[in-house]
């Protein structure tokens, strides 16, 4: 065996762990699960299939669709066979994907079903494609099944007869790049070798660990710690193919999980919702979890991990009791979640690497705690600083075992990055303190040049005013006016100020924010000027910003004469194969009729519902009652509440549908449908009884309202109007809108008496649980 062979570390894993458990993945409600041996025979099937079918060496191979085992067995089965891949990200808009295909053509492509009209289609402009299969088992007009392909390939062959060296070309991918162009890196077989022989030892893990694959395996962070690392490990690979929390909670609690590679957005948003729960539960429970926080700063140090864990066995347990190490890597963690996690129990590490690296060409040890370093060099590979300035930072440059051989059919690109020496140029900023360890400043192109002489770091901004309260994204640039460089960016007010103020009104209250936060900044890093936006700002795969597209979009908002216009957002071919479905526009019917003729019928799956279309909560239970109706399906409560976008909607009916037609399969259909349970449950009501006893009953419904209103008189004024409607009203809904928290007691002030009494709150049962709270709730 040789150790720089990828495919020679793979194969020994395969023979050694070939009892294991190999991947999970739910469908239809069943966790499917292959193991080592499996994951083998099916290799040794497909790579036989396909050089029975007409793949040569050298030929090119693209793999695209969701994270599952037939993604990672196509995956390999190609360069197994002789071949390349080349893994395309499904969000690539299709024009994209046609380049890709023109460049490397492909001879065989593997895809999820969504995308098999698509290549039926560029299968007639590019003949160098010869055959298509799609990754499930399903029956598809345009293309043959994965299972059925793979069926015609002999089992006793062995995929890894093949011999290979460490130089072999394997892997092309194509980057999405944050400046929008597109280069195919070549990756060969030693690349992929340092993520299992260097990565897995400096995070202490092993084959006895499980890991999330929730990352896209396009990318390099997702292929190295999920294919590469976890499987040469011999570790357990649980799939999830939607990024959503919900289903990424529940698969590492049902397949207790181990270890969760992530980017810094999807970490942040776990910590957030860590936080918002323990708020959400009262004062008592956020002052005790406050509480917990400050004991893990002062005792953590001294007492340890598992000290840290018994603190926040709660959060632990939500995430299922075994969940350990949390990885970050594709963009810098901010201080606050590296430190939170830590403090919580869990160890966290963070790595440095490219797509020229496969991954990771630095990475931290899991103690001690370093924040601001991505970690030391792995071994096998050079580190250097490129023309330091004063501050020790200059360009990051790399040589050695990890790093790519070259850019697909392009010398002119490949020399720009290697200097006569050999030295690869990454582009970022970064400084080597005296230990070896490497902190990142941010992309050289990107490092915005003032006229004072000064250096200003996006990055380091908008980790700052990320913290503010009101913004929930931030992207900072530089940006040429009137002939010097201005500290510039596009902000995202928080769900709340988008909710409540149009966009000039949350522009002045961000300013306000942007100046007080701006105090505490030398002057040279404040922000010069900065624009709203009420939609997501543009980011790659990995979540990275895409810096020229913020760009365009700040130009467009600041130009007077209003004849620039923002970039328009690409759709991705997969968009394109669901806009093409008739359920799609079956949801999209519903929406427009819901929505009046007035609006415009072509709705794309990112739009909001309510930021874009305006459906409140009401009209969006609407909504959910007709497609329900349309498709003859039940959809669950908590759908409600969960769907945000049009392509939500879609993917909740598509998951109900699907699970409608097994049930139907089985005989077990005629559950009730949203709008027969909410009418059920309407003419079903018990009879309640409002008050656990009369005693102080007037003095919360008439006195205390009565005082309220007096007192506030002298402040505000407030005036009531409209108690003639109430009348002829019938039973009605009050809604208080918070502006104040005396509102609900001037609402029972303005309410006749005889409606008054027959008037009662609903509010978060956990009041009911207050020894504090309980005696005035239960008496209003």
């Amino acid at each position: 065996m040789n150790n720089a062979v990828y495919a020679d570390l793979l194969r020994d894993s395969l023979i050694k762990n070939k009892e294991k458990p190999c991947f999970h993945i739910k469908r239809k409600g069943t966790c499917v699960t292959y193991t080592y041996a499996g994951f083998h025979h099916s290799l040794n099937c497909l790579v036989d299939a396909l050089t029975q079918n007409g793949f040569k060496e050298c030929d090119n191979g693209i793999v695209i669709g969701d994270n599952g085992p037939e993604w990672v067995i196509a995956y390999h089965a190609y360069f197994l066979a002789g071949g390349q891949t080349v893994p395309v990200d499904p969000s690539l808009p299709s024009e994209e994907i046609r380049e890709i295909v023109k460049i490397t053509q492909a001879s065989f492509v593997m895809c999820s079903s969504a995308f098999a009209a698509f290549f039926s289609g560029l299968k007639k402009e590019f003949p160098s494609i010869k055959r298509i299969v799609i990754l499930e088992s399903e029956r598809n007009p345009d293309a043959v099944a994965f299972d059925k392909f793979c069926s015609l390939g002999n089992a006793e062959i062995d995929a890894f007869a093949r011999k290979h060296s460490p130089d072999d070309h394997i892997i092309t991918i194509f980057t999405s790049g944050t400046t929008g162009k597109a280069k195919g890196v070549m990756l060969n077989q030693r690349n992929l070798t340092a993520a299992p022989l260097y990565g897995v030892p400096r995070m202490k893990v092993g084959p006895f660990d499980t890991m999330l694959a929730v990352l896209p395996l396009h990318h390099v962070f997702g292929a190295a710690a999920c294919i590469a690392a976890a499987l040469c490990a011999g570790m357990d690979v649980v799939f999830v193919p939607v990024l959503k929390g919900p289903l990424i909670v529940e698969a590492i609690k049902e397949k207790n999980v181990t270890i969760l590679p992530a980017v810094p957005k999807m970490i942040s948003l776990f910590y957030d919702s860590i936080e918002r729960a323990a708020a959400a539960k009262g004062l008592s429970t956020a002052f005790v979890f406050s509480l917990l926080k400050l004991l893990s700063v002062i005792l953590g140090p001294v007492l340890g991990k598992k000290f840290r864990k018994r603190l926040f066995s709660t959060v632990h347990k939500n995430f299922g009791g075994k969940l350990n190490l949390i990885i970050s890597g594709g963009a810098s963690l901010s201080k606050k979640y590296l430190y939170g996690f830590n403090r919580m129990g869990f160890d966290i590490v963070e790595g440095y690497g490219l797509t020229e690296t496969f991954g990771p060409i630095t990475l931290c040890p899991a103690f001690p705690l370093r924040h601001g370093s991505v970690g030391l060099v792995l071994p096998d590979n050079e580190m250097k600083i490129h023309e330091p300035d004063s501050s020790g930072v200059g360009e990051v440059l790399f040589k050695g075992a990890t790093v790519f051989k070259g850019y697909y059919d392009n010398e002119a690109q490949t020399r720009a990055v290697f200097d006569a020496d050999g030295w690869f140029h990454t582009g970022d900023l970064g400084r080597i303190d005296k230990r070896g360890y490497l902190s990142l400043s941010g992309r050289k192109k990107d490092v915005i040049v003032l006229d004072s002489g000064k250096n200003a770091y996006p990055d380091e901004l908008e980790e700052y005013y990320s913290k503010s309260k009101m913004i929930e994204e931030i992207g900072v640039f530089g940006m040429p006016v009137a002939g010097k460089e201005i500290i510039a960016a596009l902000i995202v007010p928080t769900a709340s100020i988008r909710n409540t103020f149009e966009p000039p009104q949350a522009l002045e209250i961000l300013h306000n924010e942007i100046v007080r936060m701006g105090r505490n900044l030398p002057s040279y890093k404040k922000l010069s000027d900065f624009a709203i936006v009420y939609d997501p700002l543009p980011r790659t795969s990995t979540k990275k910003l895409k810096k020229h597209e913020l760009r365009e979009i700040y130009r467009a908002l600041r130009d007077p004469s209003g004849k620039t216009r923002p970039p328009c957002r690409n759709v991705s071919a997969v968009e394109s194969a669901l806009l093409s479905t008739n359920e799609y526009a079956t949801v999209t019917k519903q929406i427009a009729s819901l929505l009046g003729a007035k609006r415009r019928q072509q709705f794309m799956p990112g739009d909001n519902l309510e930021l874009d279309l305006g459906l409140d909560s009401l009209k969006r239970l609407e909504l959910l009652c007709r497609l329900e109706e349309a498709f003859s399906i039940s959809l669950p409560e908590q759908t409600l509440a969960s769907v945000q976008t049009v392509g939500d909607i879609y993917g909740a009916v598509m998951e109900r549908k699907t699970a409608a037609a097994a049930s139907d399969a089985h005989g077990d259909n005629g559950a009730p449908n949203l709008r027969q349970r909410i009418s059920s449950d309407s003419a079903n009501l018990p009879d309640i009884s409002l008050y656990a006893d009369g005693s102080g009953k007037r003095f919360i419904s008439e006195t205390l309202p009565r005082i309220a209103f007096s007192l506030s008189t002298a402040f505000w004024n407030p005036s009531i109007y409209g108690r003639e409607l109430l009348a002829s009203a019938g039973p009605a809904i009050f809604c208080a809108n918070h502006e104040s928290y005396l509102d609900i007691l001037w609402l029972l002030y303005a309410l006749p008496s005889t409606i008054r009494d027959t008037t009662f709150t609903i509010g978060k049962s956990a009041y009911l649980r207050s020894p504090l709270l309980r005696p005035f709730v239960t008496k209003a």
